[in-house]
Formats: C-alpha cells, structure tokens, sequence
C-alpha cells in the first residue's frame, strides 16, 4: 500500500512538472512512460522503480531501494537498464508555475486518453481528493509557516519534519505541498489536481 501511495504522489507530480522549451517533449515521454507503466501488470512497482532511476538520485532519495547497491536484480524485473540512471533530471529541473501550467494544457488531452477512469480510480483518485483537501484545511497555513520555520528547504527530512507538526496525520499531503510551494508552483499544481478531479468525476 505504501508504494502504491509513494507512486501516486510521483505520478502527480509528474503530470504537474513542466519544462524549458526544448525539453517538453522529453518531459512528454517520461509522463507516458509512467502512465504506460502504472497501468500494465505490476504497474505500481514498475512505474515507482522507472520513476525513481530516472528522474532522481540516491542522495535526494536514499530510501530507493533501485537505486541502492542491492537494486540490480530489481533493475532487470523493471525492465530498466544502467544506461538509464539519470536520464530525466534535468527534464523535471525547471518547475516554475507559468510552466507548469503551459506544459498541462498543451498535452492534458492526449494524457486524459492514455490514463482510462478504472486506473485513476485505482492509483489517483484518493490521492488527489486528499491532497486538495489538506490544501483546503483551515490549519494549512499554520501549518505550512511551521514546516518553513524548521526547514529552510526540501531534503530527506521533509517527511519527518511534516510527521512531527501533523503527529503523522497528514504528513505525506505536508510535505508534497511544502515542495511545491517551495518551489513556487502550488497555486498551478492545485489548479490541475481540481482538474483531475473535475474531469474523471464526470
């Protein structure tokens, strides 16, 4: 179930990301890949493990196990190769909000095709309800100006510092919008997470 939930919130993100011109369609490939990945057989671990190797590194994500020294057998189950590792850094690099937003809907019809409503009801759904719903929360802005106050930017403890000012209700939904707003792009990702909603609840 954790893995599950851990791709979910990657798949999120991944759709919200936007780029420079001249790598939008890189950031296209790597979206579909993860929407191809997620809804074939063991999708979840398959699209998690791509995700991980390709778009992240083992000191931002030391708790990958495809990443680690003992991930080489999990490599070939996922169909992934060494040539692999890295690929989409710096595809996902520029994440600012007007970009975001310019990226979504120049290709949310064509992702809406790919991703059938049986698997955003498997993988997304619940996902995207509670994170618009943690952004709605009264608390929120406390929240957030605590999560400022005890880190000055995202790293490997940013799950730990959201668990301890939710007491770990919440903190997965803390910590994916700290990022976000962080990295200045939150008002767009909530917008496409309404999307998402809006569009599969139709």
């Amino acid at each position: 179930m954790k893995k599950v939930t851990v791709l979910a919130l990657s798949l999120i993100l991944v759709i919200s990301v936007s780029i420079a011109a001249d790598k939008d369609i890189a950031a296209v490939e790597l979206v579909k890949t993860l929407i191809s990945k997620s809804t074939s057989e063991n999708g979840y671990i398959n699209a998690l493990r791509f995700f991980q190797y390709t778009a992240t590194t083992e000191k931002n994500n030391p708790s990958s196990y495809i990443l680690s020294k003992w991930g080489k057998e999990a490599l070939k189950e996922s169909g992934l190769n060494v040539s692999d590792r890295g690929k989409y850094i710096s595809t996902l690099s520029d994440r600012s909000g007007v970009r975001i937003e310019k990226l979504w809907k120049a290709n949310r019809d064509e992702l809406f095709k790919l991703f059938p409503e049986k698997f955003y009801d498997e993988i997304l759904k619940e996902e995207v309800e509670t994170l618009i719903e943690f952004r709605n929360n009264p608390e929120y802005d406390s929240m957030m100006k605590k999560m400022n106050k005890k880190q000055k930017k995202p790293g490997v403890k940013t799950i730990d510092t959201a668990g301890e000012i939710t007491q770990w209700s919440g903190f997965k939904q803390l910590s994916f919008w700290y990022r976000r707003s962080y990295e200045k792009n939150d008002k767009a990702v909530a917008d496409i997470l309404k999307e998402l909603k809006a569009h599969y609840s139709r």
